[in-house]
């Protein structure tokens, strides 16, 4: 396996995680921790964040930075015909400093396909006129690839997927002192939902480790 799969697997396993409506979500606030930018709301922009978790998980160096740019000159730099999965592909946006920075995923037409974060606030593949690509770089190749990790109590990802959970359960149990018998009902469903979502990423994620993705 390649430095690039390695990034890409882990980056995917991550996706569907999103920027909350209320509150922060401690997923999103792992990426700003991993990559070195400690953050204490989810609402700073987090693409570059995500990328810079992603290559710290992998045990690559990024950038320590929350500017998407600032990965114009990072690693080797690759033409975008010749792009792979789990290269970093950097856009323009708005003025010169500004940007978006993700992972390739692929093209079609005029368009070349991203898996990022902060995409519509949570992460996900989305796609994005070729005409704004400054820049494909690409990880250098490490001599042996990063150990995995021994168990799943290792993995960031589940860690944080439980304190969404338990954060949940509190926060609905809290709510429910307050409201009638129907209502009651309806808060439980809700937090059952997000009780199954957070235990069904960190079951994905689970099974990556077991096979040895990350």
């Amino acid at each position: 396996m390649r430095i690039g799969d390695l990034i890409y697997e882990t980056a995917k396993a991550d996706e569907g995680v999103w920027e909350w409506a209320e509150g922060h979500n401690p997923r999103v606030l792992a990426y700003y921790r991993d990559a070195g930018v400690p953050q204490t709301n989810d609402e700073v922009p987090w693409c570059a964040a995500f990328v810079g978790a992603v290559l710290a998980r992998c045990g690559v160096q990024g950038t320590g930075s929350l500017l998407a740019r600032s990965y114009e000159s990072w690693g080797t730099s690759v033409p975008l015909d010749q792009a792979r999965r789990g290269d970093v592909v950097i856009l323009s946006r708005g003025q010169p400093w500004q940007g978006h920075v993700a992972f390739y995923e692929g093209s079609a037409g005029g368009n070349v396909y991203l898996l990022g974060g902060n995409q519509g606030n949570q992460v996900n593949v989305t796609a994005y006129p070729k005409s704004r690509v400054v820049a494909v770089r690409r990880a250098v190749e490490p001599a042996a690839l990063p150990k995995r990790r021994a168990g799943v109590t290792e993995s960031t990802t589940v860690r944080a997927a439980g304190v969404q959970a338990a954060t949940s359960v509190v926060a609905g149990l809290e709510a429910l002192r307050s409201l009638d018998g129907t209502a009651q009902v309806v808060a439980l469903a809700v937090v059952g939902v997000v009780l199954v979502s957070a235990m069904w990423i960190a079951r994905r994620r689970i099974r990556k480790i077991l096979a040895g993705l990350g």
